[in-house]
């Protein structure tokens, strides 16, 4: 029988001398205008991506030109791009970060016309880029076919993704909600060892998570029957949320997890844990091991 989970999102984000591989300390600042069209957490958002660009281009240094947010290889030089400025290291953890609020009165016009400008100052770890992330392909889904790929639900829709990667290696997929509680929905709920940490992949291999049945069944000694299946679900009219999915060559432990729980309807919340915790475990595991990586995803689901 499929066990179905509900996933509760409430809305309110001289370098010469460096080798590729080692972690060093760098400080960034950015400020940016609050546009009419955005709220304050998506400025805060767009201002905590600006400092981190600023903090690893005043190391390693950037190109600036409008691309897409993928990781290249240029030649012999590795980049990534963060929005539209290509640099060429990569932001492993987050030490500290400021955020601040100005009003400033507009030039030539009334006491009441103002505009608001948010800052963020951020201190963390970054690491020149040696060489490019694991290209993953991976696509959200709200039926069970490649045609449905979708990145805005419904209220009862449900999330399924397909996956695939390049070569062999450890995926786990976690999902952060509007309050920044962050839900453990990979490996499944009721898997265990060897699945306890992450579950292996095959590369070239084409993966569909989160569905029931017999052709989906990929994991020797866990039954595909006990397949977590997901429903997107809102309170407001409109919720947004991230999926991360968390890949490596090499095999990871997991965070510590609180355990899941079960609602009156027999449907499971997952085990979940802390922003903070999360943040500092992707932080720590990216440090450590040049092959862990992760991928986000934005969704949003309306009523």
């Amino acid at each position: 029988m499929a066990r179905y989970i509900t996933i509760p999102v409430i809305l309110l984000c001289s370098v010469a001398n460096l080798k590729a591989q080692d972690a060093v300390n760098a400080d960034g600042f950015a400020q940016i205008r609050l546009e009419d069209h955005m709220s304050k957490e998506e400025a805060r958002e767009e201002a905590r991506q600006q400092a981190k660009i600023n903090a690893i281009e005043s190391v390693f240094g950037a190109y600036v030109q409008r691309d897409s947010d993928v990781d290249i290889e240029d030649g012999k030089t590795s980049f990534r791009i963060i929005g539209q400025t290509r640099v060429r290291g990569d932001w492993l953890k987050t030490i500290s970060e400021k955020f601040g609020e100005e009003k400033q009165k507009l030039r030539g016009r009334g006491r009441k016309d103002t505009e608001t400008w948010i800052s963020c100052s951020i201190k963390g770890k970054i690491r020149e880029i040696g060489q490019p992330e694991t290209a993953l392909e991976y696509i959200p889904l709200n039926c069970p076919e490649l045609i449905c790929r979708s990145y805005d639900f419904k209220d009862g829709e449900p999330l399924y993704l397909s996956f695939r990667t390049p070569v062999d290696g450890y995926l786990s997929i976690f999902i952060k909600d509007g309050k920044g509680t962050v839900y453990r929905l990979l490996p499944y709920q009721k898997m265990s060892d060897p699945y306890r940490n992450s579950v292996p992949v095959k590369g070239d291999f084409p993966y569909m998570f989160f569905l029931n049945g017999e052709e989906f069944d990929y994991f020797p000694g866990f039954s595909y029957m006990m397949t977590d299946e997901i429903v997107m679900r809102a309170e407001l009219p409109e919720e947004f949320l991230d999926l991360f999915l968390v890949f490596s060559t090499s095999d990871y432990s997991k965070p510590l997890l609180d355990p899941g729980e079960i609602e009156e309807n027999s449907s499971q919340i997952p085990r979940s844990l802390d922003p903070e915790n999360f943040s500092d475990w992707l932080g720590d595991n990216r440090i450590h091991d040049p092959a862990f990586q992760y991928n986000r995803i934005t969704l949003t689901i309306k009523k």
